[in-house]
This record gives C-alpha cells, sequence and structure tokens, in this order.
C-alpha cells in the first residue's frame, strides 16, 4: 500500500493495483483450470466448507510476498491476510481490534499502549506475544536507511516499541499522530523466532526469504497461507483453521495474472475462474445477456497524469513551470475520455485529496478547467514558445515532444486515453508518445527518464495515505510527479500530529490549495474497477467494496464468500 502505505506503492505505488487469480489444478482436490471442476464446483462440502475461489485481474504481478521486499499492491494484499495486524477496518471504516484488543494513549499522544491477544499461534505452533511487534517495528526502525526503507514510512514518528510482557506492547512516539492506527492497520507483525537471525548486518538477509513453500517453511498467522506461489503466475493459498480471527467460509483462493483483458474473460466464461477485475469497460460486452454473469463496477479511482516537475529531469525543464502543465490541463477533453474509454465505469470531476468515506476530513475536489484549447495556446504563446515548421513548440531550444509511460497490461484503457490526450496536445503544439512497461515501477520515480506518468491510486481510509505522495520524503520511492515543496511538507507533518479532526481539515484544505495552485497533477477521473463474475457466487459485491478502494479490508475480503446452494 498505499502505499501504498501508500500500501504505499499503491499503484504508483500504486500504481496502486490489483492482481488476479486463477487456479491451476494444484490446490486440495483440484481447482481444475481445463475442466472446470474439482473445488471450483459449486456445491459446498459436508462440513458447510465453501470450494476454493478463483479469482483473476488484469493488474500487477507479485513482486514478492516477503513483507520486507513486496511493494506493489497485489502483494501487499495477500501480505494482510497472511500476517497479523495490530488493528484493522469494519466494513463501515471504523478502526476495530485485530491482534490488538484494546489500545490506550498518553496525555500528550506519544506514548500508545497497546493490550494484544493470548493464546495466538504462528503456523509452526509458536505462540504471538508482543515481543513479535515488538521485533518487527524495531526492525523497521534498525534498517530505515536501507532495508527497511519503504516500511519505515508507516511508523514516521515512532521511535520505539517495548514488549512490557507476552500480551503488553508499548510504542514511543516523538509528536502525536492522527494516523498510527491507520498506519498499524499496513504494518505486517512477523514472527521474531523466524527473522531475527535475518535482522543483523545491514538487513539485507532479510530480503533473502522467498516465501515459497517449495523452498522454505512459511510461518505465517492470518486466515491464509501460501500453498504454491508464482508471482508472475498463479498463486494458492489455503485456510488457517488455526487462525485467531474469524475464519473465511472459503478453504483457499486463487490468485493469478492475466496478461490481457481477453484472456481473463475467456477464462472465466470457461469457468476456469470465478471472477475477473481490472477489467477494461469494453470487455462487459461478452457478458452482456448472459445471467450467469454478473458485472459491476467498485469504487471510484482518482485517475490523472503525472507530469514530471523534478529539478532531476533536466531534460524538459519547462514541465516544471505551472503554467505548461496548466495549459496541458486546459487542452485535455475529459469527456470525451470517460465516454469512450470508460463507458459509464467512471465519473467527471477533480482528484480529491482525500476519500468521501473519511468525510471528516474531505476537501472539494479540486476543480478540473473546461476545455479551452485556445487559452491554452495563449499560456504557451506567452511563455515564449513557438511552434515550429513541424508544428510542435520549442521550449529553450528543445522541442516539446515528451514521453508518456502507460503499463502495458492496462493498454486497452490506458494505451487509449494516452492515444487520446496525444490528438489533444497536438492542438497546442506538444507531441506526445506513449511508451509501454512491462514492469510499472522500477523504471520509475528515478525522475531522470520520463516526461509523463498515467496512472492512478488508491486512497486509504486516513488522509496520509494520499496526501504523503506529495512529500519531499517520498522523493525518489512513491512520489509521482517529483513535486517538493517545503510549506507543503510543513503542512504535512502538522496535518498527521493534529487530533483535532476539523482543525487537521482546515490543514488539509490547505495543502489542497497548494497542489492546486502549483498544477502538480492532470486529474482526468474517478474511474472504478470493472468485475465480473460467475452468478453463483455471493459476497463478492462485498468484496469488490473493499477493492475499490484498493484497501484489503480482511474482515470483508473474504468471509462473506459463498456459493448459493
Amino acid at each position: 500500500m498505499n502505499w501504498t502505505r501508500n500500501l504505499s506503492r499503491r499503484r504508483t505505488a500504486l500504481l496502486v493495483t490489483t492482481v488476479v487469480l486463477v487456479l491451476v489444478a494444484t490446490f486440495g482436490a483440484g481447482c481444475g483450470g481445463d475442466s472446470g471442476g474439482g473445488s471450483g464446483d459449486a456445491s459446498a462440502s459436508p462440513s458447510g466448507d465453501q470450494p476454493v475461489f478463483r479469482l483473476g485481474s488484469v493488474g500487477d504481478p507479485y513482486d514478492s510476498l516477503n513483507p520486507f521486499v513486496a511493494q506493489y499492491t497485489s502483494s501487499w494484499t495477500a501480505l494482510m491476510l497472511l500476517y497479523p495486524n495490530l488493528v484493522q477496518y469494519s466494513n463501515d471504516l471504523e478502526v476495530q481490534p485485530e491482534f490488538a484488543e484494546s489500545w490506550t494513549v498518553s496525555d500528550d499522544g506519544k506514548t500508545w499502549t497497546f493490550k494484544v491477544r493470548s493464546g495466538a499461534v504462528w503456523t509452526d505452533g509458536k505462540p504471538i506475544t508482543a515481543a513479535d511487534a515488538a521485533f518487527t517495528i524495531d526492525t523497521v526502525l534498525k534498517f530505515k536507511d536501507n532495508a527497511t526503507a519503504f516500511l519505515s514510512t508507516l511508523i514516521p514518528t515512532v521511535t520505539d516499541a517495548e514488549a512490557v510482557d507476552d500480551t503488553t506492547l508499548v510504542l514511543t512516539l516523538t509528536a502525536p499522530s492522527a494516523a498510527l492506527l491507520s498506519d498499524m492497520y499496513f504494518l505486517p507483525i512477523v514472527p521474531e523466532h523466524v527473522w531475527a537471525p535475518l535482522a543483523v548486518g545491514d538487513g539485507a538477509k532479510l530480503k533473502t526469504l522467498t516465501m515459497d513453500p517449495a523452498k522454505e517453511t512459511v510461518v505465517v498467522s492470518g486466515p491464509f497461507t501460501i500453498e504454491t506461489l508464482d508471482v508472475k503466475g498463479t498463486t494458492i493459498f489455503k485456510r488457517v483453521d488455526t487462525f485467531y480471527g474469524e475464519k473465511p467460509l472459503i478453504t483457499g483462493y486463487g490468485f493469478q495474472l492475466f496478461s490481457n483483458a481477453d484472456a481473463a474473460v475467456q477464462a472465466l466464461k470457461a469457468d476456469e475462474i470465478d471472477c475477473a477485475y481490472y477489467l477494461p469497460a469494453s470487455s462487459t460486452a461478452a457478458f452482456e445477456g448472459q445471467a450467469q454473469f454478473k458485472v459491476q463496477g467498485f469504487g471510484e479511482l482518482p485517475w490523472f497524469v503525472a507530469v514530471n516537475a523534478s529539478e532531476k529531469y533536466t531534460k524538459h525543464p519547462e514541465l516544471r513551470e505551472p503554467a505548461v502543465r496548466e495549459a496541458l490541463s486546459l487542452a485535455t477533453d475529459r469527456s470525451a475520455i470517460i465516454e469512450s474509454v470508460n463507458r459509464g465505469f467512471a465519473t467527471s470531476g477533480g482528484w480529491p485529496l482525500v476519500p468521501g468515506y473519511a468525510p471528516q476530513y474531505m476537501t472539494e475536489p479540486m476543480p478540473v478547467p473546461d476545455l479551452d484549447v485556445a487559452k491554452a495556446n495563449e499560456l504557451l504563446d506567452g511563455l515564449g514558445y513557438a511552434k515550429g515548421s513541424d508544428g510542435i513548440r520549442v521550449a529553450d531550444g528543445v522541442k516539446m515532444s515528451y514521453e508518456i509511460l502507460v503499463y502495458a497490461p492496462f493498454r486497452a484503457t490506458d494505451g487509449r486515453t494516452a492515444d487520446l490526450l496525444r490528438d489533444n496536445f497536438a492542438a497546442i503544439g506538444v507531441e506526445l508518445k506513449q511508451k509501454l512497461l512491462d514492469d510499472p515501477y522500477t523504471p520509475m520515480f528515478g525522475y531522470t527518464d520520463y516526461a509523463m506518468l498515467l496512472t492512478g491510486w488508491g486512497l486509504s481510509p486516513d488522509p496520509n495515505g494520499s496526501l504523503i505522495l506529495s512529500t519531499s520524503a517520498l522523493l525518489g520511492s512513491s512520489n509521482p510527479t517529483g513535486y517538493s515543496n517545503p510549506t507543503y511538507d510543513k503542512l504535512f507533518d502538522e496535518q498527521s500530529a493534529e487530533t483535532d479532526p476539523a482543525k487537521r481539515k482546515a490543514i488539509i484544505d490547505e495543502m489542497a490549495g497548494l497542489l492546486e495552485q502549483d498544477q502538480v497533477y492532470l486529474p482526468l477521473y474517478g474511474g472504478q474497477i470493472v468485475t465480473a463474475w460467475s452468478a453463483k457466487w455471493t459476497g463478492v459485491e462485498e468484496m469488490g467494496s473493499a477493492l475499490g478502494f484498493y484497501m484489503p479490508l480482511r474482515k470483508s475480503l473474504f468471509d462473506s464468500l459463498a456459493v448459493q446452494q
């Protein structure tokens, strides 16, 4: 996550996204991809167990299920089903106990005391205690400058974790934190007896566990554990019946990546999977008039063009001019993109910093200008960027010809969007070329190789999840534009420490004003995750609501999934 904690590169991290899963025939009684039978059959077992749920999507692969390596959103979705977290969110987005049963805060807001469960065990039978949580946090702090830099963004104000006894954890903070519980929601607790031998030297050994049960013993304690692992194909999970919390009805689930939407659609129609999500809107036509399938769009993810405004990007310094970014925004025909690409699975409007499901902090959407090509041309003319004989403007001796990065599996949507943007920008003398990426993360965030990035992100229940992505602290990791503003950074720290919702919202509104003024993002639309599934399954709507904002709410993700009797 984010970003994630963003789960944190939540597909821009982000880039926050979601992966897919189809089952192959290696789990339990066999969830047969080719036959469509086995544990994918619609009849539940006599014990009341539900069959394996076979989930598929066009999106990111797992990068790793090692919590010290994972950055992709899909990986973090899995991690939250494999490891304990101190807290979680209810379906109503209220913080509730998970491994921690209760917590108290000191008067100065700098000491948090958590009472954790007793009697919980890891899958190897060893007890889970407050010492495991303290070890996890202290390990992240110890190696925050190298091996655990990514995880350290989850605990920016924590300086110490102490297990007073088996059921008491005390966290010491540098300052009060309005987002601490949200941060703890994302941080996986790992077993000390497995990871302590690796937490030595510079911490590099922490990254060596593969989490592949074919290579090593996997020790977790979530509702699921790993049966087979293939980070670029199919990963199969089985239910953990010793899990301390509420147990899913399904006996397991499969998670498989599809390289294109057509393959996912055909797999669903052939009963090789039960659900496919992250489909392009055009795919929904394949299910029209077929009662055995349901189709729905979930969430409203902000989708935008991130323009490289970093000082490190020297090829096109004119992109650091707010007026240039404003001109690009004025030239963008958003209604055409929504109509032709999203086909009803998107909404117009600005890019909200804070999700609608956190109404106490909700800012007004950033205003999106009407299409105004004439004004866009005036702005660029005023900067002295004249058109050459080929119709392309020249800024400081360099053609305003830019590459926009598009993740290849999303070419059916993002690729088409980039084509429309190319036509839009041509009307103001700006050339746009599309570059497809197989890996949505590694080429990015160095700010030296790309001018624009077409992306979106999920929004965490707490505002910090999206606000942090524009801070200087995440330059080079999860800040997609290279934006750096000391005033914004200061306001971010202030709102993080402000525990009064009304006062915190006032600070967030000021931050929104800065981003609007500086034209950091070119908002396009609020997009939905288009999902299709077999109508024999119930509970997919609840799961989709969770996935719709990229947050794997454990209680609602799989607990309600069942086949109709």
